[in-house]
């Protein structure tokens, strides 16, 4: 018998049916799959990691670890027992062990755990695929490989370091802080180092950023305007100077380029991330679960994907054939084949697994799971579209010395741009010049301005800075910055380091650099994957790894007291939530599991505010009515609230947010009656023509049988009449 272990219970229902007719069994809990062919197969699901590191002794730095259940290790986990023991119980039979986990490095370690536990790796192969579609799946198993081991200890490897940095360096700082009399859970990991420090550098520049006035000055002609060449003024004299020197009447100088612009290519994950939030306003980590659930149900190929290649062998004209079967994508796709438009415009990224691409399979989706999707599906098609063409104008108004100019930007072939619809070029329309007219100036007018300082990072382009710094994976870059998010060091859609989060890169700057150090990391990063293609060992690699952890541990050691004070300070700081109404200082307090602001002059003022048991952090002061504004936390979003229930401007939302839902409700009401009179209407008509088919059908019967005897009695008085003749 033969054993494949899947990832996830979704995963093995879907690779049963594909290899055979399945039947589903259960073993308590968990469901598994028993195909019976010319040979027995049996597939059962795992739960992700099933095992997980623990260390074996108490010494610091803690670097004696081995891979045991985690149901030992987390109690939340105890559910994973059933799906371990399952499994155990199952491979008694097997002579035979396929693992067809997610064809990834972490996939790799899941599946390698899983039957070393067995004592089976030695003979284990591997189902490697990008979807979960039937054909695919079969093809998988119908040429397996061999397990690859390299990918194993790389990915090992990682898991080792990441434990042994952020475990060590962790209870490092909490030490601190508790030698210095507070405790709290704060973290620090191997790449949330380096990114809290780019993050926080950028705050620091934004907030050092001293702004310079300018000036622009304009020409207003023909209801456009027209800026000076020289876009920015710094001496206010000059801008002056030129306005006098400019006359009321300028002749223009038309240049109008036509310029080809070729699709993007298909999404690889971190840039389906940046999208889905520059178009839905989705975080990474949630566009993260949308896709993973795309790729659950089939929907789309593996996201977790840094190619940007389409190669032939997925047989793109069958998928977008498929995609065509969709009265969504019909046109679109029914374009392409039409035009026979099947080689794809690609990047130059590639990955053991294809770009992201849609299967072409028909599934239910929930309404953000549907957005995701759709941004997918006309991503892949417009990468086969044609270039669109863009109009470039450029209008110059040459006014006696001076010369100003106005663009605009028109599309006049939309190409690709009919395919993929999420306002990526946008139109600016001019009125109609012709070259070397001459044209009045009706005023000139100047503006002044100040320069901006950088802008702060998104969740999106912080994992786009990151993966151009080659630091993190693209799996675990998301969750880094969601971890940011929890500990409070970070906060906001636009990203702002938390007074806590300064204090940590502060921290860490001052005493062990190592810590926040992108070189460090991107050397501990090469050196990983140098595993993978033999070039390094893994007892080189953690042996480096250990070594680096003991030198910061010695150094937070020898600084201990100072950094628990430093933490403290900053904690009270960071716990000083806002001014209150009656000149104290409104803090964070906790009792049981549920946080609100107290008042400093308690038990005088006796003003609180409920706290969400969500993430949440500062955002200033409600101008209705006084009390603190908070930033509210969320998987899929980040938005602003007044923490008092009386705010006046709260009050007034939810009266028209629930007077919205009454009219939603009596729009509702009106609908399904509209819809109960028609189908009344239409069951009475139904009935009515039944009714009248009915008798019709007896008129029809009736009439039929008249005639019968009328022609009976016809033919009976013709026998009467030609008896006697005879």
């Amino acid at each position: 018998m033969e054993l494949i272990i899947a990832e996830k219970p979704s995963a093995a229902e879907k690779i049963a049916y594909a290899l055979g007719p399945a039947i589903r069994k259960r073993i308590g809990r968990v469901s598994y799959y028993e195909i019976n062919g010319s040979e027995k197969m049996t597939v059962v699901p795992a739960v992700g990691h099933l095992f997980t590191l623990k260390e074996t002794s108490t010494a610091t730095p803690s670097f004696d670890i081995n891979w045991q259940p985690t149901y030992t290790v987390n109690k939340n986990a105890y559910y994973m027992k059933s799906y371990l023991d399952a499994i155990k119980y199952l491979a008694k039979d097997a002579d035979k062990f396929t693992i067809a986990t997610d064809y990834d490095l972490e996939g790799d370690l899941i599946g390698a755990n899983i039957v070393k536990s067995l004592n089976k790796f030695q003979i284990a192969k591997r189902m490697r695929f990008s979807t979960l579609v039937a054909s695919e799946l079969k093809h998988a198993h119908d040429n397996l490989e061999a397990v690859n081991v390299l990918n194993v200890l790389a990915s090992e490897t990682r898991h080792i370091i990441d434990w042994i940095y952020g475990i060590n360096l962790s209870r490092a700082v909490m030490a601190a802080i508790r030698k210095a009399g507070r405790s709290k859970i704060l973290s620090i990991g191997r790449v949330q180092g380096p990114m809290l420090r780019f993050l926080a550098e950028r705050q620091r520049e934004i907030d050092s950023f001293i702004p310079r006035t300018f000036w622009e000055l304009y020409a207003i002609a023909r209801n456009t305007r027209f800026q000076h060449e020289t876009r920015q003024f710094f001496e206010q004299s000059e801008v002056e100077r030129i306005k006098k020197e400019t006359p009321n009447q300028g002749k223009i100088r038309l240049t109008i380029e036509r310029v080809p612009r070729s699709p993007f290519p298909p999404f690889d994950f971190t840039s389906l991330q940046t999208e889905a939030y520059r178009v839905f306003g989705f975080t990474p980590i949630y566009t993260e679960s949308l896709a993973q659930a795309l790729y659950a149900n089939a929907l789309i190929s593996y996201p977790r994907s840094s190619s940007q290649k389409l190669p032939p062998q997925l047989n793109l004209p069958s998928i977008i054939n498929k995609i065509a079967e969709n009265p969504k994508y019909n046109e679109l796709a029914g374009r392409l084949i039409t035009e026979n438009r099947f080689r794809p415009r690609q990047g130059a990224k590639e990955d053991v697994h294809p770009a992201i691409f849609p299967t072409g399979q028909k599934g239910k989706m929930k309404p953000d799971e549907e957005k995701l999707y759709d941004l997918i599906v006309r991503r892949f098609l417009a990468c086969f579209a044609e270039q669109a063409e863009i109009a470039d104008t450029k209008v110059e108004l040459i006014a006696g010395p001076h010369t100003y100019l106005a663009h605009g930007r028109r599309i006049v072939k939309k190409g690709w741009l009919a395919y993929y619809t999420f306002n990526v070029i946008s139109e600016n329309a001019l009125p109609e010049f012709k070259n070397d007219e001459e044209i009045g100036i009706d005023k000139l007018e100047v503006m002044e301005k100040k320069t901006a300082p950088p802008p702060k990072f998104t969740p999106a382009s912080i994992l786009k800075f990151m993966e151009d710094h080659e630091l993190g994976t693209k799996t675990t870059r998301a969750i880094i910055l969601d971890t940011l998010y929890k500990r409070g060091y970070v906060s906001g859609r636009q990203i702002s380091v938390t007074p806590l989060g300064m204090s940590i890169y502060d921290i860490f700057s001052k005493y062990s650099s190592k810590v926040v150090d992108p070189e460090l990391t991107r050397k501990l990063e090469s050196e990983m994957e140098g595993i993978q293609t033999e070039q390094m060992s893994q007892k080189q690699v953690l042996d480096d790894a250990r070594e680096i952890v003991s030198g910061i541990m010695g150094e937070l050691k020898h600084s201990e007291n100072e950094i628990g004070n430093e933490l403290l300070e900053k904690l009270k700081e960071t716990e000083s939530f806002a001014q209150c109404k009656c000149g104290g200082t409104l803090r964070v307090l906790q009792k049981g599991s549920s946080k609100f602001l107290g008042c400093t002059n308690y038990p005088n003022c006796k003003i609180t505010y409920s706290l969400p048991k969500t993430l949440f952090s500062y955002a200033g002061q409600c101008e209705a009515c006084g009390a603190p504004k908070i930033w509210i936390i969320l998987k899929r979003q980040r938005f602003i609230a007044c923490v008092n229930r009386e705010c006046p401007e709260k009050i007034a939302k939810l009266q028209k947010a629930e007077k919205a839902r009454e009219e939603k409700a009596k729009e509702k009401a009106k609908k399904e009656e509209e819809r109960l009179k028609e189908k009344a209407r239409k069951e009475e008509e139904r009935a009515k023509i039944k009714k009248e088919k009915e008798t019709a059908k007896k008129e029809a019967k009736a009439a039929a049988n008249k005639a019968k005897k009328k022609a009976k009695t016809k033919k009976k008085t013709k026998k009467e009449t030609k008896a006697p003749t005879e």
